[in-house]
This record gives structure tokens, sequence and C-alpha cells, in this order.
């Protein structure tokens, strides 16, 4: 099992840069990986611009402006200077209900690959596979023209090991929940804020309840400005706030915000451009972001590259096609 706790320890040392203070004192820590090539092309952004399928993801009060069915899907290797087997996966489907809302369905699934099984001695005992995986429902609607609501449910699975460790009976397999509630206010047509708390629930208990890990609680506040909004021109600046809910010191918190910036360009409904930046003070963590976007009538491709001290050579691809 040597392989899983060199993973565990570099996910602690390397998790996406508003994952600092979570890291150190939280689990399920899958669910804060950005999880679309658009998203993290503009700085790992989303909460404020959001829309279609991968609303649940980023704000699910987005939905309520959902106005036809989407499907997205998103595909990368997540550490590959590490290993080989590590990837990510993420599906998402939405359905407008007229007079009631939109609903949806989305499951993030993160392979840890195949881990060695030994005992004290060393000896080789066989091989497992570890994943974390989440099944969420979703809903929003429009409280008025303007404004809008939606929440998450998430179930969510942490399968590290089918075994305990060392003398340890059970299991290295944990089940909990969670929800997501959050807000989205368009205050002009040009101008939108919104603000999303995420993964409220139970802590993550996999042997011993008194050892159970909080889950990534997190509160992400942004605005998003479309700077052109012309027929063959359109410019938007984001700029999202994140701020952990983990940590019991307020102050703390504070401090060990990240804060995520993003540009996105396209030209006509064809081509896209994005770029960002993903600022950690605390831990003294700059990430620059990359990608772009083809689209072809209700169908786009999205593509975003990520490299930095920590994050090395990530380059995430997702789909999306409207109905």
């Amino acid at each position: 099992m040597k392989k899983l706790s060199l993973l565990l320890l570099l996910a602690m040392c390397i998790a996406p840069a508003d994952r600092t203070l979570a890291v150190s004192e939280a689990g399920g820590l899958f669910l804060q990986i950005a999880p679309d090539a658009r998203s993290t092309a503009m700085g790992e952004t989303g909460v404020a611009y959001v829309q279609g399928a991968m609303s649940a993801a980023w704000n699910p009060s987005a939905l309520g402006f959902a106005e036809s069915p989407e499907f997205s899907g998103t595909y990368f290797k997540w550490l590959p200077f590490l290993a080989d087997d590590l990837y990510y996966l993420y599906f998402s489907y939405i359905h407008p209900i007229p007079g009631i809302g939109t609903i949806g369905i989305s499951l993030p699934y993160l392979s840890l690959g195949e881990q060695v099984r030994t005992n004290t001695n060393g000896d080789n005992l066989g091989t497992f596979n570890s994943f974390d995986v989440a099944l969420s429902l979703s809903y929003g609607a429009r409280l008025a023209k303007n404004l809008a609501i939606g929440s998450n449910l998430k179930v969510i699975r942490s399968n590290l090991s089918n075994v305990g460790a060392g003398a340890e009976a059970g299991k290295g397999a944990a089940t909990t929940f969670a929800v997501d509630v959050g807000a989205t206010y368009r205050l002009h047509p040009r101008i939108t804020v919104a603000g999303v708390v995420q993964n409220l629930g139970p802590k993550i208990t996999f042997i011993d309840a008194d050892q159970g890990d909080p889950l990534p609680r997190n509160l992400k506040i942004g605005i998003a400005i479309k700077v052109l909004d012309g027929k063959f021109n359109r410019l938007m600046v984001v700029h999202d706030f994140n701020k952990s809910l983990v940590t019991k010191s307020t102050i703390r918190s504070i401090k060990e915000s990240v804060y995520n910036t993003g540009i996105e360009y396209w030209y006509g409904n064809f081509i896209a451009l994005r770029t960002g930046l993903v600022h950690d003070p605390a831990g003294n963590i700059t990430t620059p972001t990359f990608g772009g976007g083809l689209q072809w009538k209700l169908y786009r491709l999205d593509f975003s590259y990520t490299t930095s001290s920590t994050l090395q050579n990530i380059t995430k691809f997702s789909i999306s096609a409207g109905f």
C-alpha cells in the first residue's frame, strides 16, 4: 500500500489551489477538483457564469436559467507525472421542466489506480484498486426574472482499500452524504453575481468513527462581467473568492482564502480563447491556466492546460451537447 500512501501525501501537498487549507483537515478532497476544461482554463472559476450541464459542479442555482436539456462529460489524467493509471471522469445531464425548474444528475469519479497490498513483513499479498466517486442530484429554479436558487444532494463513496491497515478491523472504505446550496443574481444584462456553499454534511469515516474527517466545506462568491457582448466579439472577465469552512478559526480561514481570476474571449459562436490565474497567498502558489473551445451549433469541445511547480502538465478535455 506504499503507492496509496504516497498518493495521499502528494494530494495534501499538491491539490489544486483552492484546496490548500482543506487538504490538511478534510476528507473527500476529490470533490474540490475542477471538473471541466472551460472553468479550469479560466483560473478554476465558475460560480457566477456557469451554465448548462456543468451547473451542478459550480453552482446549482444556475440551473434555474437553463432553457434546454444538455449533457456534458470530462476526462483527464490526474497527476500524470506520478503515475499513468490516475484519471478523473465527470458526467452530467440536466433537464428543464416547464413551470417547475430544472433537474440534473452528475457523477464525478477519481481513479487512484492499482495498489499493491503488503503485510507487516513487506510480502506481496496481491493488488486492489482505489477510487472516489459521488452521485449528485440537482435542482434549480427562478424566484424572479433575475434571481435563481438551487441545491445539490450528494452521496459520496471513498474506496481506498477493501481491507483495514495492519491489525485494524474493517475496510478502508466510507460512505457519506452532503448538500450544496447556491444563489445567482443578474444585476445587469452584463453583470452577474453568485455564491454557493458546498459540501455541507457529516464527516467521512473509514474504520474509526472517532477519527472521521470533515468534508471540504467551502464558500464560493463570484462575479462575471461581460465587457464586450457583440455579434462577433465577446469578452468576459470573472473573479471567484474561495473560503474554506473547515477550519474553526475565521481569521485563519480568511488569510488562507484563494482568489481565482479568468478571461474568456469568443469570436462569433465558433472559437473561444481563455486564460486565468489561481492565487493562493497562504500556500505562496500562483498557477496560470490556459485553454480554448470550439463550438458547432449545440456541440462544444473545450480544453485546458495547467502547469506549475505543484500541478504539472494537466490537460483536460470536456464535451457538451444540447438537445
